[in-house]
């Protein structure tokens, strides 16, 4: 286990993305800050334009730069390489730019937690809006195997899906009240989310049907990784969430923990040696994991047994 620590204190990272050439970008959220770590370990830091815009997810784009989001900024902010910034406001006030992907089109989708719609953007920075029928507090997005966005509500209890055309259909879960965050494209053709009341892990196919994986239980023959079984007390607060070739990576922000799930449901859990409130995760071609330590104010790294890192 690595941590890259960050040099001005509570800048509380949030989110993490690979760049090109094996770079790590990420965002400091109450640092109002892009950061960029370098292969060598190296750290370079951005300070954004417009003050305590609250930068939240960030992802690697179709142009080469990385693309984020302001949520307080009420804008989307594009990096290039080279630390440019350039920021490009939301239409509509008060609509508070969460979750941010890629889509086949060329294009980025983002959920607009503030005014229940989904966003796009293109590379010259045009925007459009889609409204929702039943999802409240749209949080996470991803690109599903199916060529289409794939979204949570965080308060309205739903997983929801919009073509590039704009057409919405939403999603029921089963549990009550599990406050759905962020979701990823598994190695298994389905859409995975993390629910943070639940303590829950979810999956639904392309056909919307749900399963859920419970972290408190745990699956039966879940180790943790030095091969002990797993211990499974208290509050987890499972928050982001990143797919390899074979298995689903897992931030427990209340736990201090990761969760590794493979797709068939067993469940591995691996201390942070006290570090504390993970949040994003990203996990690179080497097979590396890289999570936001947002009150421990770095970057941690893990490297699973026969990854090249």
């Amino acid at each position: 286990m690595g941590l890259f620590a960050l040099p001005i204190p509570d800048s509380y990272p949030e989110s993490v993305a690979v760049g090109p050439g094996g770079t790590i970008w990420f965002t400091e959220k109450q640092g109002n800050r892009i950061g960029r770590l370098a292969p060598d370990g190296e750290l370079t830091e951005y300070p954004i334009p417009t003050q305590d815009s609250r930068p939240q997810a960030i992802v690697a784009g179709p142009d080469g730069a990385l693309w984020f989001t302001q949520n307080r900024g009420n804008k989307i902010g594009r990096i290039t390489p080279a630390g440019v910034i350039t920021e490009y406001p939301v239409p509509t006030p008060e609509s508070y730019p969460f979750g941010l992907t890629t889509g086949p089109d060329g294009a980025l989708w983002f959920t607009l937690s503030g005014t229940n719609r989904i966003g796009r953007i293109t590379a010259e920075g045009r925007m459009s809006e889609f409204s929702l029928a039943k999802t409240l507090t749209p949080y996470g997005i991803t690109l599903g195997p199916d060529g289409n966005l794939w979204f949570t509500g965080f308060n309205s209890n739903t997983v929801g899906r919009i073509t590039p055309a704009g057409q919405v259909a939403e999603f029921p879960l089963p549990t009550p009240d599990s406050a759905p965050q962020n979701i990823v494209s598994g190695p298994d053709g389905a859409l995975w989310f993390t629910e943070a009341a639940a303590d829950a892990i979810g999956r639904i196919t392309t056909d919307g049907s749900v399963t859920e994986f419970t972290l408190a239980s745990c699956a039966p023959g879940s180790v943790s990784e030095d091969g002990h079984p797993a211990r499974c007390t208290g509050t987890r607060s499972p928050c982001g969430i990143a797919a390899s070739s074979d298995a689903l990576w897992v931030t427990q922000h209340c736990g201090g923990r990761l969760s590794r799930l493979s797709p068939g449901g067993r469940l591995s859990e691996i201390g942070l040696g006290g570090l504390k409130a993970p949040n994003g995760i990203a996990v690179d071609p080497d097979g590396a994991v890289w999570f936001a330590l947002a009150r421990s104010n770095g970057i941690g790294r893990h490297r699973p047994e026969g990854g090249n890192r």
